[in-house]
């Protein structure tokens, strides 16, 4: 009977703490979605992954390649990911941020600009 009321005691013990915070309500505020809207600031992107098969040797022995953006044999790969965030008014001023990161942007890179996974693709105001 003792090890029971001690059981009882403990489980009741643990279950106070979860009854108040499971009615506790979450704090109100704004969320990152309206703060954006309301700003008329937009955030869009995508994610361009895949698979190169070939039956023939694609790759060159001295690192050439007369393909270029599937220069390897049998490979998954994350071609791109890209983030565009602009804000664009019918009226005033407005700008666009274009950023590309994967495979692809050590080949679309800019010129003179070492190969790299990040590339700012466009950007202008």
């Amino acid at each position: 009977m003792k090890k029971l009321l001690i059981a009882s005691a403990v489980s009741a013990l643990f279950a106070a703490p979860a009854t108040v915070l499971a009615q506790a309500k979450p704090p109100t505020g704004p969320t990152l979605g309206t703060v954006l809207e309301a700003s008329g600031i937009s955030v869009s992107g995508h994610l361009d992954a895949g698979y190169t098969h070939a039956d023939r040797n694609v790759e060159a022995p001295a690192g050439f390649s007369t393909r270029v953006f599937d220069s390897q044999n049998n490979s998954f790969v994350l071609r791109q990911l890209g983030l565009t965030v602009a804000k664009q008014p019918k009226e005033g001023f407005g700008a666009l941020v274009n950023i590309t990161a994967g495979r692809d942007a050590e080949v679309i890179n800019s010129v003179g600009a070492p190969p790299s996974q990040v590339d700012l693709t466009q950007g202008y105001a």
